[in-house]
């Protein structure tokens, strides 16, 4: 699914990773590290704003995608418990669409330790907008209505890091019926349901999604955080 990863999931808009690096103070220049960076979605907006960027990423097929589209990146293929830099070896660091899957007792004194004091994390989430009837609907169907893709009492705390500030951007992109069954069919609800279920679901997304047409807006949410590392 990697290929198919990278084809359908949305990148980051520009706006959210520019907030994210201002609150952190970097510059163009500064080390910063993508930590469970998937195909680089997260990594070629970091490299467009002029960031020494190194991608971790523990699946093979996802740092394969990644080294391919974003050949500027150093990428290293590990998990975030286990990162392979040395102390302090980054400015900041940012994880997109990654930070839920983490073990927090193990990944937060890793990225603590590979972060350089004074720096800190950013960390983003891509969402839905049940404001769009499309995907009011959707939500129902699939069940993300009245959800957030995180949940306040995960987020990183003391002793590693304390929150600075937080902000929501809107986007939106042209989508198809076709084009969000693909985006559907990456999440990892769909990856892990059975094979007769998981095609009866993406049948009826696809027809939902035709009713709005052959091309139609998707709007979407962009959950920015942003975390100083907690220096002693």
């Amino acid at each position: 699914m990697a290929a198919e990863y990278e084809r359908h999931r949305p990148e980051y808009p520009e706006e959210a990773l520019r907030w994210a690096a201002d609150q952190l103070g970097l510059e163009a220049g500064a080390r910063v590290l993508d930590i469970g960076a998937g195909t680089g979605k997260l990594t070629r907006g970091l490299v467009a704003l002029g960031f020494d960027v190194v991608a971790v990423e523990p699946g093979a097929p996802m740092l394969a995608q990644l080294r391919e589209a974003v050949p500027e990146a150093e990428g290293h293929e590990a998990p975030a418990e286990s990162i392979p830099l040395p102390d302090g070896n980054v400015d900041a660091a940012f994880a997109g669409q990654a930070f839920h899957w983490f073990d927090p007792e193990r990944a937060l004194p890793e990225l603590h330790r590979v972060i350089r004091p004074g720096g800190g994390l950013g960390l983003l989430w891509n969402w839905w907008d049940e404001r769009d009837p499309l995907q009011a609907e959707l939500g129902v169907l699939i069940g993300y209505a009245g959800h957030q893709p995180y949940r306040d009492d995960e987020l990183p705390g003391l002793p590693w890091f304390r929150e600075v500030g937080r902000t929501v951007v809107e986007s939106a992109e042209e989508s198809t019926p076709d084009a969000l069954v693909g985006q559907l069919a990456t999440t990892s609800a769909f990856l892990t349901a059975e094979p007769e279920e998981r095609e009866d679901v993406l049948r009826s997304v696809h027809d939902m999604a035709c009713r709005y047409g052959k091309r139609f807006p998707l709007p979407r949410f962009t959950y920015a955080f942003v975390f100083a590392r907690a220096d002693a």
